[in-house]
């Protein structure tokens, strides 16, 4: 495999998983303007973002395999034209909470597809030696979509209209699905007569990687979700909070840039890093609950460099350690993210609406500490197993 393939691969990667989480992340970013026209509370903010991530755990371990059956390619293309699909609805349609729910119900059902495919892309086109930084590259897609969601506020969201903001994520997401690798893996034959390898690892630990996710991803995307409308409720002017959105996020995917370099050189060990990832940011949460503009100037760096930095580093962790179906492994365990991703935003915005922002932030921190612990359980149990070989880039 040549370079150049690599770098399209992993393009296409981390556009795709972009793309594919956008919808979620714009919607939060954009949540004041959304509740202007469309009736939304903080409440039903939270529960619309929820469904998205709702549908991807219902969807994520049967998407993996079938990923696994198709090639990653092929699959990518398949889960993001429903993603280009439900931003147009979105954009051209949607008038109301239930159907602006809906339309996230269906868009997280390609996220399911697309996430899982943009792993097997690179565990199919990299070599082992820079899985690393590819895979930090694509799961900072997820950070990025926030980024762009952030600079769509003051850009798009409050000039032209929110609208606009689903049809340019639509057209980033037909560019995506331009991208993806045409020739890929053979696609497996019938489950009856030529079974996906299962996972490497036993089913009992993919759950745990799976748990652990839960509690991270819970506390991340309400991090992301609800930072802009918390910097507001603070005081803050709307165009600065969605550009502190933006800041948090470039932050966030500078981290995970550097842990996957550092994981490829072998100085540290991906999911061991992780835990302390998670520990250090819940300290950002604990200063976000103080509630004043300052600390949505201070909070954002931990919260965001180190409490959103761990997902490439436990992705890169199952990559490495189920050589023989990396997507169907991560489609498990992912199982996990998109439950807390779903019920991170809808017991958040309950929080908010009964209690207020300070116990909000101070449940994420909560999330973030049980997190870490899970993932230095995880640590402890791979290192008193076999080291599992690197498979050879196809």
């Amino acid at each position: 495999m040549s370079r150049r393939n690599e770098m399209r691969a992993t393009a296409a990667a981390v556009t795709g998983a972009m793309s594919s989480i956008f919808p979620a992340f714009l919607t939060g970013a954009i949540g004041v303007q959304l509740g202007r026209d469309l009736g939304l509370g903080e409440g039903a903010l939270g529960l619309a973002i929820g469904c998205y991530f709702a549908s991807g755990a219902v969807g994520s371990a049967l998407f993996g395999r079938f990923a696994d059956r198709l090639g990653g390619g092929r699959a990518l293309r398949v889960g993001l034209s429903l993603t280009i699909a439900t931003m147009l609805v979105i954009a051209a349609a949607v008038s109301s909470s239930l159907t602006l729910t809906l339309a996230l119900v269906a868009a997280g059902a390609g996220n399911a597809m697309n996430q899982p495919a943009a792993n097997l892309i690179i565990a199919e086109h990299l070599a082992p030696a820079r899985m690393g930084l590819a895979v930090a590259v694509k799961q900072s897609g997820m950070p990025l979509a926030t980024l762009v969601g952030g600079l769509m506020v003051p850009t798009i969201a409050e000039t032209v209209g929110w609208r606009w903001a689903y049809l340019v994520g639509a057209l980033f997401a037909l560019g995506a699905a331009l991208l993806a690798p045409r020739r890929s893996t053979e696609p497996r034959q019938p489950l009856e007569t030529d079974p996906v390898a299962p996972p490497d690892l036993p089913l009992r630990t993919l759950v745990q990687y799976g748990a652990t996710g839960t509690f991270a991803a819970a506390a991340a995307v309400s991090l992301a979700g609800f930072l802009v409308v918390g910097a507001e409720d603070a005081g803050i002017d709307a165009r600065w909070a969605g550009l502190l959105l933006t800041a948090g996020s470039a932050i966030g995917i500078s981290s995970r840039l550097a842990h996957g370099r550092l994981a490829d050189l072998g100085r540290i060990k991906p999911i061991k890093r992780a835990s302390t990832l998670m520990y250090l940011g819940s300290l950002g949460f604990v200063v976000l609950s103080f509630h004043q503009p300052v600390t949505y100037v201070i909070g954002p760096i931990l919260a965001f460099g180190c409490g959103w930095s761990w997902p490439g580093l436990v992705n890169l962790s199952l990559i490495r350690n189920n050589p023989s179906a990396p997507a169907a492994a991560t489609g498990v365990a992912q199982t996990g993210v998109f439950v807390g991703s779903g019920l991170g935003p809808v017991l958040g915005g309950q929080i908010i609406e009964r209690f207020g922002f300070g116990p909000f932030w101070v449940a994420g921190a909560a999330m973030l500490v049980v997190a870490g612990t899970g993932a230095g359980l995880l640590s402890w149990q791979l290192g008193r197993r076999t080291v599992v070989a690197l498979p050879s880039p196809t």
